[in-house]
């Protein structure tokens, strides 16, 4: 049995209590999102409330009009544990087709059209609110029907003795906090390899740079099946599927790439 070890992106709040916050980061990079958009990330620099906070958060079409229903709005929003970071669902019913929501309004981003996500009044655990508005222009991109597959990944192996990082890159953008979750190095006997993982390039390329030189040999790269892009496509399957066309009948299940470090 493979036991996936999580690595988190880290980093430190320095700001002082009374700086206001702001926004630090939002995934998927890209300005150009497909029109099944499924989920974002929204990073803040100081731990935010963790309530109230979506009716903050609005799409606006290319006239400035508000988007109503786009943003999923959760009963429980969805923070990391350090209440630094912010899911936002793209309503879920409007995404996938066949759907009562998706039949009669349609998906909130249509393809070729611009938008704005706009942030704005947003507290910290002190009360301060942003310091300024957080606007993410969006452009509607094709529809995303296709899954992540391994099989078109392009890997970059690093010399034996060397610090260089292991690249992974993809040909499309993928999920970055899925990223971060469901990909693993070890070694043959299932000993993770530690280091820091960074996700770049628009989330097209995964890269980690161990803590100790590379030794030759063989590794394994773990790749959890729930692996997706930001519109919830896995390596099983498309997240708008069709009864029967998934992969396998389970989810979940962990593909395997073989890596050989040369001296």
């Amino acid at each position: 049995m493979v036991v996936l070890v999580t690595f988190y992106a880290c980093s430190t709040t320095t700001a002082d209590q009374t700086t206001p916050p702001v926004v630090t980061a939002i995934y998927p990079s890209s300005d150009t999102l497909p029109a099944n958009l499924l989920r974002m990330y929204l990073h803040f620099s100081k731990p935010m409330k963790t309530i109230g906070n979506l009716e903050n958060i609005k799409l606006l079409d290319e006239n400035g009009l508000e988007i109503a229903g786009a943003i999923f709005n959760n009963v429980h929003e969805l923070w990391d544990n350090e209440q630094q970071q912010l899911t936002l669902i793209f309503d879920p019913s409007r995404v996938k087709t066949g759907l009562n929501a998706n039949e009669r309004l349609g998906r909130a981003i249509q393809v070729g059209k611009q938008y704005q996500l706009v942030i704005d009044g947003l507290e910290d655990v002190e009360g301060y609110q942003l310091k300024e508005t957080f606007i993410k222009p969006i452009f509607g991109g094709p529809v995303d029907t296709l899954p992540p597959n391994t099989e078109k990944w392009k890997l970059k192996i690093p010399t034996a003795g060397s610090r260089s990082p292991l690249i992974v890159q993809f040909p499309a953008m993928l999920d970055q906090h899925s990223l971060l979750q469901r990909l693993q190095l070890t070694n043959t006997s299932n000993v993770p390899i530690k280091g820091e993982i960074n996700i770049v390039n628009q989330e097209k390329e995964w890269r980690l740079m161990a803590n100790a030189p590379w030794l030759a040999g063989d590794y394994i790269l773990y790749v959890h099946g729930r692996l997706e892009d930001p519109a919830g496509n896995n390596l099983n399957g498309l997240f708008d599927h069709k009864i029967g066309s998934l992969k396998n009948a389970q989810e979940g299940l962990i593909e395997t790439i073989n890596i050989t470090i040369k001296k």
